[in-house]
């Protein structure tokens, strides 16, 4: 049984914070094994970086993608209504549908990578509130909202890319990148 979504926002920060480690263990064993192929040292290049931090994460000495899994989540801000992009807001609309219909980058991307590919509207693309004049969303509609991601990747998945859409996104992601690592939004857009 897949574990739930923290309910609220203590447990979610107590999660957070006791994310597990990386196995070093596993990368010893994968380094190891490097040195008994018949290649050059470093001749596969990243290719060989990543192979670590795969199997650091899995927890794998032999790491695998097996089942690769992209979801997208789409949604719409309230700070639009501020002028900050020259796009409106059913553009989210209109790029939600053009992932379905298989024409969008990622689809493509996806496909080639033998990923699954999962797109979700949050709250069916209602706006948050225009978090210049008010909070953005309740700490209720916020912990729904995580537990929609949450619950949107799949427990056996091997590799989780995520992706996001929406318009007015760039400005809500420098608000937060700012607030919680220092600097004004516009060192974080652009």
């Amino acid at each position: 049984m897949p574990t739930p979504p923290p309910p609220t926002l203590s447990a979610l920060r107590a999660c957070l914070t006791t994310l597990p480690e990386a196995a070093t263990d596993a990368a010893a064993a994968i380094a190891e094994r490097d040195t008994r192929l018949t290649k050059p040292p470093g001749s596969l290049g990243r290719l060989e970086e990543l192979a670590l931090w795969l199997g650091r994460w899995q927890h794998r000495a032999t790491p695998r993608l097996d089942h690769v899994q992209t979801v997208v989540f789409a949604g719409n801000h309230g700070v639009v209504a501020q002028g900050v992009t020259p796009w409106p807001s059913d553009v989210t609309a209109q790029m939600v549908g053009n992932f379905h219909s298989g024409g969008a980058a990622i689809n493509q991307i996806s496909r080639i990578a033998g990923a699954a590919l999962r797109v979700i509207a949050i709250h069916d693309l209602r706006p948050t509130d225009d978090f210049t004049t008010t909070a953005a969303m309740s700490e209720r509609a916020f912990l729904a909202a995580f537990a929609t991601g949450f619950e949107a990747v799949d427990p056996d998945t091997d590799l989780l890319c995520l992706g996001e859409m929406g318009i007015g996104n760039t400005t809500v992601a420098a608000a937060l990148a700012a607030a919680l690592f220092g600097g004004g939004g516009s060192a974080w857009a652009g």
